[in-house]
């Protein structure tokens, strides 16, 4: 499909409250999947094989997270700023495309070192290879691209045909503890189809044409996302790294239990982590000219992120046996207690991701957030390695709930004593 050379401005982007519905949409549904199968897994893998899937899909989330290099947030705010340009946007398309592949070849190299002395990863090399088809997934997929023109429908649409279409396979294919790999499989399986059907879309829209010599510019868009794929994987660093202490320090049950309880946890979290993905690009354009309005729009984001997630975190602490019982199976007893400290720590994780994103961002603080988030991962890391060996899942739990707690006590630290971003906020009561 040809790309118009001309510049010139995208449709005008679609509502706010129409956005938050097709996002909220996307996460009921890419959280239905898995919804739907777990229990089926838990029950048929038991904790302890559940726990080594668990092990095999954290390894592959440092490979997506390392050739992601944090595009979903860098990319969205770059399309912004080609303001419609079609040409500027193919371009920047094929050179994050060719920036991503060069970090996923580097990404096979080092889970090849890992193999040959990681013994539990050796162990689960089926199960790892398997799931590592989602970081090959990931160098194709253009939903980043979607998301800073504000399509969020169709961002919506085509990660969700990916996910239901996996959905059979579970059942039909995983009928015993030994059927591990093949579950892995299926699973990386939905991230192909989403990728795919992502380069349909874009392409369909006409933004999408010969790469030309945009990888040229790759090297330029590895430099422009370091920042953001600091404060990425530093996040990686009290979640994933969690899971992969688990095994290390304590073996495949606890991590089993620590997976199950996180699964529930992000299912119950959907609907405040949209708010901040439907706001940020929106936020990103009103600076430019309206910074007003985007104050505006980052307080009513705060107040509804802390509404439902407080709402969501006291369901949790009064339920916490009864869901884990009903869903996970007897089993999983023990994932109560992990995972109302894991809901807890969504109230600060939610809160601070917003602050970080949509304001220290916007006040050219990124680097600062980053800094803050990968000294909170150190800390949460060393916490994890003084807890785990003693209180298992429990001890990785309180690792996570503290790091959380004290970036966000960070941040708000930061904003406070910065009069540009006190003067930010302040215009508000003023009007």
């Amino acid at each position: 499909m040809r790309i118009l050379g001309a510049a010139r401005r995208m449709p005008r982007a679609p509502r706010l409250g129409r956005n938050l519905f097709a996002m909220v949409a996307w996460q009921v549904g890419n959280y239905l999947v898995p919804l739907a199968t777990f229990p089926y897994l838990t029950r048929i893998l038991g904790p302890t094989n559940f726990g080594i899937l668990g092990f095999a899909s954290a390894i592959a989330v440092y490979g997506v997270l390392w050739t992601d290099w944090g595009f979903n947030l860098s990319g969205p705010r770059a399309i912004v700023e080609c303001h419609g340009n079609k040409v500027a946007i193919n371009h920047l398309i094929w050179s994050t495309i060719f920036a991503k592949a060069l970090l996923c070849l580097v990404s096979l190299l080092v889970l090849g070192v890992a193999m040959r002395f990681d013994r539990h990863a050796a162990a689960a090399l089926p199960v790892v290879l398997m799931s590592w088809i989602a970081v090959v997934s990931n160098v194709f997929t253009l939903n980043w691209v979607l998301q800073g023109l504000e399509r969020f429908s169709l961002f919506a649409a085509v990660s969700l045909v990916g996910r239901f279409a996996t959905l059979p396979l579970i059942f039909v294919f995983v009928k015993s503890a030994d059927d591990i790999a093949i579950a892995a499989a299926i699973q990386a399986f939905a991230p192909c189809l989403t990728g795919l059907f992502s380069l349909l879309m874009v392409r369909s829209l006409g933004l999408l044409g010969p790469p030309g010599r945009a990888w040229r510019s790759a090297l330029r868009r590895l430099v422009q996302g370091a920042d953001m794929f600091l404060s990425t994987i530093s996040v990686s660093l009290f979640g994933v790294t969690n899971t992969v202490l688990l095994a290390t320090l304590n073996g495949p049950y606890q991590v089993g239990l620590y997976a199950a309880a996180d699964r529930i946890k992000t299912v119950g979290n959907m609907v405040p982590a949209q708010i901040n993905t439907v706001l940020y690009p929106r936020v990103s354009a009103l600076m430019l000219d309206r910074p007003s309005s985007a104050a505006k729009l980052t307080a009513l984001g705060a107040a509804a992120t802390l509404a439902i997630t407080g709402v969501g975190v006291l369901a949790v602490i009064a339920l916490s046996g009864y869901v884990t019982s009903v869903i996970l199976g007897r089993g999983f007893a023990e994932a109560a207690p992990v995972l109302t400290l894991l809901c807890l720590a969504t109230m600060f994780g939610n809160l601070a991701y917003l602050l970080g994103l949509q304001v220290l961002v916007p006040f050219a603080h990124s680097k600062l957030r980053s800094i803050v988030m990968l000294l909170a991962g150190i800390l949460n890391i060393g916490l994890s390695f003084a807890l785990i060996p003693r209180f298992g899942a429990r001890g990785a739990a309180w690792a996570f709930l503290i790091a959380e707690a004290v970036i966000f006590a960070v941040f708000v630290l930061v904003i406070a004593r910065s009069s540009r971003m006190r003067a930010h906020f302040t215009q508000l009561l003023r009007a």
